[in-house]
């Protein structure tokens, strides 16, 4: 049974007269006649009763004409659909990112892109850093809001931001009435760092690159896996923390944040999805992110290696 069968059959039931129906297709009657025999074979019941001035519908085509003008009108639906989401107008896409980027970054791309693609659903997934490429190799997401970026040979990502590390301190740290820390002021420091990863430099790499490159060894105290506990813990007074700038939007009483005199080694936020699946909701949302940030902006930084005095 094809669906040129149901479209004859309604197309007769609709004109109760086989000639007006074939007219109406743009067929001759005898094919139009056969094809509804056909499809009164398939069923295995008389769909119409035949009289010298047209048809009326039987039990069985009644009945029979309720359900196939669904399908018919199901299958429009879903070719509607399909062409919608060829488009890239229509679709889902899973969006995941990790926790310190859902102030920062995710904010400025999410609801313009909602906005201008209303008909693409989107779910949001908080993912750790430990997790963040087999979230996307696993297909549990289809997009990263990363940072740092990933590397996995089998995943690109899309540069959206860059940024440098401030210093987080309790409010009566001795430090805390500099406006600029420089980096030589963290030697005699309790250092809280964050976990390494295996096969991710993450900020513990990034971070230890900057103070090796001043030549600074820290104390180190605890150890956390995410932003948001390292600045509980500097709160609690474990100890003080490099954090990256943007994290600064969160305003935690008691707390502070200085920038460093030296030039910060800078880390990338990055937008993260599969090389070997092209989608059109994925690239939807690429080509919108691709206007929100733009190119990376231009940073300064003072140089100078002041004395570490109060």
């Amino acid at each position: 049974m094809e669906l040129r069968h149901l479209r004859y059959f309604l197309m007769a039931a609709e004109t109760l007269h086989i000639g007006r129906a074939a007219t109406r297709l743009g067929i001759s009657q005898p094919p139009l006649s056969r094809q509804i025999h056909d499809l009164e074979r398939q069923v295995g019941a008389q769909l119409l009763h035949r009289h010298p001035r047209g048809v009326t519908l039987t039990d069985a085509g009644k009945a029979f004409a309720h359900r196939a003008a669904e399908i018919l009108a199901a299958s429009e639906e879903a070719i509607f659909e399909a062409r919608e989401a060829d488009s890239g107008r229509t679709g889902k896409v899973v969006i995941g990112f990790v926790h310190s980027l859902a102030y920062s970054m995710l904010p400025k791309v999410l609801p313009g892109f909602q906005r201008e693609h209303p008909g693409i659903a989107v779910s949001l997934r908080e993912v750790t850093v430990a997790d963040k490429e087999q979230a996307l190799l696993s297909e549990e997401i289809d997009i990263g809001i990363y940072r740092p970026s990933v590397h996995h040979p089998d995943l690109e990502s899309l540069p959206i931001h860059d940024e440098g590390f401030v210093l987080a301190l309790p409010r009566q740290h001795r430090l805390a009435r500099r406006r600029r820390i420089p980096v030589r002021c963290l030697a005699d420091e309790r250092l809280i760092m964050y976990r390494a990863l295996r096969g991710d430099v993450g900020l513990l790499g990034t971070i230890s690159t900057f103070l090796r490159q001043n030549g600074i060894t820290v104390k180190t105290g605890e150890e956390v896996g995410t932003i948001h506990a390292a600045m509980g813990l500097v709160l609690a007074g474990a100890g003080i923390a490099i954090i990256p700038e943007t994290s600064q939007a969160l305003r935690v009483d008691g707390l502070l944040t200085r920038p460093f005199v030296e030039p910060t080694t800078r880390v990338i936020s990055a937008i993260c999805w599969r090389r070997s699946e092209p989608s059109r909701t994925v690239d939807a949302f690429l080509q919108y992110a691709h206007r929100v940030f733009g190119p990376g902006p231009a940073h300064n930084h003072t140089a100078g290696t002041p004395a570490c005095t109060p």
